[in-house]
């Protein structure tokens, strides 16, 4: 009895690479198809060295616009050159006057350096 279903299974297997094979013939080697492989290939080959080249161009762009970019933000601005002169102690003082400290009880003597 079982060899007789295993004998039904391999016909059916049999039946359904057949009808598989007249689906998809083998296809047919022309004389043309090595060339048109190898004008694929090529072709595919040309299109990925142009895609490299092209981000090559792309990344050395971006290093000089990051380069220029940052020399830019290195050089100084020359704005109020009187202010970036002061120290730390002229900063202090023209931040907290005098009359202010004194109203916190803080008694100050400042005088000018230069006698302003």
């Amino acid at each position: 009895m079982g060899h007789m279903n295993m004998d039904q299974g391999n016909q059916e297997l049999d039946h359904l690479f057949e009808r598989y094979r007249a689906a998809l013939p083998d296809p047919e080697a022309s004389a043309s198809f090595m060339p048109e492989l190898w004008r694929k290939i090529e072709a595919r080959q040309f299109f990925l060295v142009r895609v490299k080249k092209l981000t090559q161009v792309f990344v050395a762009a971006a290093a000089a616009i990051c380069l220029f970019l940052g020399i830019i933000l290195q050089a100084p601005v020359s704005t109020d050159t009187q202010a970036v002169r002061g120290n730390y102690v002229d900063v202090l003082a023209d931040a907290n006057p005098t009359e202010n400290l004194a109203a916190l009880g803080i008694r100050v003597d400042y005088t000018e350096p230069n006698g302003k």
